[in-house]
């Protein structure tokens, strides 16, 4: 085996933050062996046609609740779902499975070596923007710290594979995937329903970039839109989606100990870089969406930035940009109205940027 690099498990789990060195294959992406505190071995390593089984009994062992939360209902997949899910390497695709060998949970007399044992799996399908399309599932008694490591491992597989960003269809009640894929600092794409949120994730970084088309299969040059909105849902979003604009929204800056958008932290936004316009929507008369605005000026000189200052709850004071902002305020609660203003300051932005756009390998367009 090639020689590997040893690094520190990141364990959020009680009982698994003592684990040893993580060792990480150079000349394999995603994979990982670490011995952990109870004599395990922990190796997460490529998908093969013959873990069909260990899938099978992996996802026998899921709760009611866990089928739905995976599959929106309480599907039990065929052996064919497996058996396709074990050859995804095959298919030009990639998943990983962690295992456990070893796990030495003897009742009583010495510990014993057990036989390996699947204990997550995580994969993606290529989406025709270039994105992966994420699923994945862990064993109950390794949650809490198996599933971001899991997505950690795929994601730097992907970056190798130049996949830039995993999409996943998450449902609003998902706690677990919701704060999963928040860690890595997810944005919203699509209009989506109010059961379901499309969420994308970076796989080179904690910030996503443009997907190679829209998330529903339009387009490569469409209008870019970054909206910033508290809960990453923008009210115009399927307006917008109708006129022709690709939209990408993000939640803000999220939690005052470890602010998650680069733009607090003074560094360049991917999204906001390559947008055609960005909309700082419905937000609260607060310092960190002030910052915003501001960084966005300082950092992406050019890109228009649109501010909504909709009304909230009696007493609230409505956002306003700071005297001497550039910030254009379009004071409209309608939908139609709010996009018509956006896409002609987008349209604008895109006629005068110097240098226009170039093709990407993958067909999108930068500038």
């Amino acid at each position: 085996m090639p020689a590997h690099r040893a690094v520190r498990l990141w364990s959020g789990r009680p009982g698994r933050a003592d684990a040893g060195a993580v060792e990480r294959c150079p000349d394999e992406p995603g994979r990982r062996e670490v011995p952990l505190p109870d004599g395990a071995l922990l190796t997460v390593r490529a998908v093969t046609p013959s873990d069909a089984d260990g899938l099978v009994a992996l996802y026998d062992g899921l709760s009611d609740d866990d089928r739905h939360l995976r599959f929106f209902s309480g599907f039990r997949p065929p052996r064919s779902f497996f058996e396709r899910l074990a050859t995804v390497v095959d298919r030009g695709r990639y998943g990983l499975v962690a295992t456990v060998d070893g796990d030495g949970r003897a009742e009583s007399g010495p510990r014993t070596r057990a036989s390996p044992r699947i204990v997550g799996e995580a994969s993606y399908e290529l989406l025709p923007n270039g994105d992966g399309a994420l699923g994945m599932a862990v064993a109950t008694g390794q949650r809490g710290w198996l599933g971001p490591y899991l997505l950690d491992a795929l994601a730097e597989a992907a970056a190798s594979r130049g996949v830039p960003n995993l999409e996943a269809d998450v449902l609003v009640t998902n706690s677990r995937m919701l704060g999963l894929l928040r860690s890595r600092g997810y944005a919203t794409v699509g209009s989506n329903d109010w059961s379901t949120l499309r969420l994308v994730v970076g796989t080179a970084g904690h910030t996503p970039v443009w997907p190679g088309a829209s998330a529903t299969g339009g387009p490569v040059d469409r209008p870019r839109v970054l909206v910033e909105v508290p809960g990453g849902r923008w009210h115009a979003g399927a307006e917008a989606e109708e006129a022709g604009l690709q939209v990408v929204a993000c939640s803000g800056p999220g939690g005052t100990r470890r602010p998650r958008c680069p733009v607090l932290a003074g560094r360049p936004c991917p999204l906001a870089a390559e947008a055609d316009a960005i909309v700082v929507s419905n937000v609260p008369d607060d310092e960190r969406w002030h910052a915003i605005v501001d960084g966005h000026a300082d950092l992406h000189p050019g890109v228009p930035v649109c501010v909504e200052p909709r009304a909230g709850p009696p007493g609230r004071p409505r956002f306003a940009p700071r005297a001497g902002s550039d910030a254009v305020v379009i004071d409209d609660e309608d939908g139609q109205v709010v996009v018509v203003l956006v896409d002609r300051l987008a349209a604008e932005h895109r006629r005068t940027r110097p240098g226009g756009r170039r093709a990407r390998p993958n067909g999108d367009v930068r500038p």
